[in-house]
C-alpha cells in the first residue's frame, strides 16, 4: 500500500516531523510504502536524511500565489497517479482542508492527523476531513467538538521501547533534570526558569538541562543570568539523539501551555524516566493512572512547580519508581511495535472506506 504523507515542512526540531518519522519506520514491515511532500513553508532547516532517496517532493501547496498553487496541485495529481498512491495522510489542519476540497480531483481519500487541540474555526468545521487520527483522547474530543469529522480513532506517537525499563544510576543523576523542547512561548520555559531560584531557596541545589533550539533561547539565557542561576541551567542546544540526555537525568520536565502528545514525554518514558507535566490538553493524557508523585501542575505557576520539583529531588528512589510506571504505561500504548500495526490497519481501513 502506498501512502503520500504531506506536511508544511520537515524541520529537524519539529515534534510533528519526529512524529511522522516515527510513524514511517514501524509501518514499513507491514507493507506500507511512504512518499513524502514538503511545502517548504517557513525558513528553518529541514532534516530529510531519514527519507528514502527519491521519495520526497517539494510542492507549493501553501503558496498564496494562485499560479504556483495550481501548478503544485497538478504536480501532486501526477505524483499520485504515477506512484500508485492509495491514500493521502496529512498532518496539518490548513492543508487537510485544502486537500479535502481537492479530493474529487485527486481521487484519493484524505486522512488527517490531529496533533493539537484548537478553538472552533468555521472554515475547519465546513471543510473538515471525513477521517482523522488523534494522538490523544484530548485531541479526539477536540476534533469531535469543533468539526464534522466523526470517523476517527486514537493512535499516539510511536516510540521505540526496550523490553525492560533502563536502570537509573541514582547516585550520578539525583540532582539533574532535563527539559527537551523548542524555545517558543507555548513550552513554558519562562515559568520553569522562574521556578529554579525558588527551588534553590528551598535548599535544593539542582541542575536543569535545556535541550533544543528556537527564537527565545537568547532571552532565556539572559534571564538566567539576571536571576543568578546561569551556573545551574545548561543550554545544550539541538541534540539529534536525546536518549543520552535522559540517561544523565533523574527525570524530565515539560511545562507547556498545550500539547497534542509530548513525544519527549514518551521518549523519556522509554528511557525509564518520569516526566513532571502541566495539567493541560495532551500532557494530562500522558500521566499514568497509578502515578504516586505530585504531577499535573497548573500552567504558569512557578511556585507550585518549585514545590513539586522539591518533592521530586528530595526522594530520587520514588522518582525512579515513577519512571517505571511511566515506562509500563507508555510501552503498552505508544511503543513502535504496537503503533506500527495500528497505523497500518488505520491506513487499510481508510482506503476501504
Amino acid at each position: 500500500m502506498n501512502i503520500c504523507v504531506i506536511n508544511p515542512n520537515y524541520y529537524r526540531s519539529s515534534g510533528v516531523t519526529m512524529a511522522i518519522r516515527r510513524i514511517h519506520e514501524p509501518v514499513q514491515p507491514c507493507g506500507i510504502e511512504n512518499h513524502f511532500v514538503s511545502c517548504r513553508y517557513g525558513d528553518e532547516e529541514e532534516d530529510l536524511s531519514w527519507i528514502p532517496p527519491g521519495r520526497i517532493e517539494h510542492l507549493g501547496l501553501m503558496s498564496g500565489h494562485p499560479g504556483v498553487f495550481w501548478r503544485s496541485v497538478m504536480r501532486l495529481k501526477r505524483l499520485l497517479d504515477e506512484r500508485g498512491i492509495d491514500l493521502i495522510h496529512v498532518h496539518h489542519r490548513r492543508l487537510s482542508m485544502v486537500l479535502t476540497v481537492l479530493s474529487p480531483l485527486l481521487r484519493r481519500p484524505v486522512l488527517y492527523s490531529g496533533n493539537l487541540t484548537y478553538g472552533f474555526s468555521p472554515a475547519f468545521w465546513l471543510f473538515s476531513p471525513r477521517r482523522a487520527i488523534a494522538v490523544t483522547d484530548s485531541v479526539k474530543h477536540n476534533i469531535v467538538a469543533t468539526t464534522r469529522t466523526r470517523d476517527g480513532e486514537v493512535l499516539g506517537n510511536p516510540t521505540p521501547f526496550p523490553e525492560q525499563p533502563p536502570a537509573i544510576d541514582i547516585a550520578a543523576v539525583r540532582k539533574r533534570a532535563v527539559c527537551v523542547a523548542r524555545f517558543v512561548p507555548v513550552k513554558g520555559h519562562d515559568t520553569l526558569i522562574d521556578a529554579w531560584p525558588l527551588l534553590r531557596d528551598r535548599g535544593i541545589d539542582a541542575e536543569l538541562v535545556l535541550v533544543g533550539e528556537g527564537p527565545l533561547r537568547a532571552a532565556l539565557e539572559e534571564k538566567c543570568r539576571q536571576l543568578g542561576i546561569a551556573d545551574r541551567v545548561v543550554f545544550r542546544g539541538y541534540v539529534a539523539d536525546v536518549r543520552s540526555e535522559y540517561a544523565r537525568s533523574l527525570f524530565a520536565i515539560l511545562v507547556s501551555s498545550i500539547e497534542g502528545q509530548g513525544i519527549v514525554t514518551i521518549e523519556a518514558a522509554a528511557a525509564g524516566r518520569a516526566s513532571l507535566l502541566t495539567d493541560v490538553d495532551g500532557s494530562r493524557d500522558c500521566l499514568p493512572p497509578d502515578r504516586a508523585l505530585p504531577n499535573g501542575l497548573p500552567y504558569g505557576d512557578a511556585v507550585a512547580l518549585s514545590g513539586a520539583l522539591a518533592s521530586w529531588f528530595a526522594d530520587p528512589e520514588a522518582v525512579a519508581g515513577e519512571g517505571r510506571r511511566f515506562f509500563s504505561f507508555h510501552q503498552q500504548l505508544n511503543s513502535s511495535k504496537v503503533l506500527g500495526l495500528g497505523y497500518a490497519a488505520a491506513y487499510r481501513r481508510s482506503r476501504q472506506r
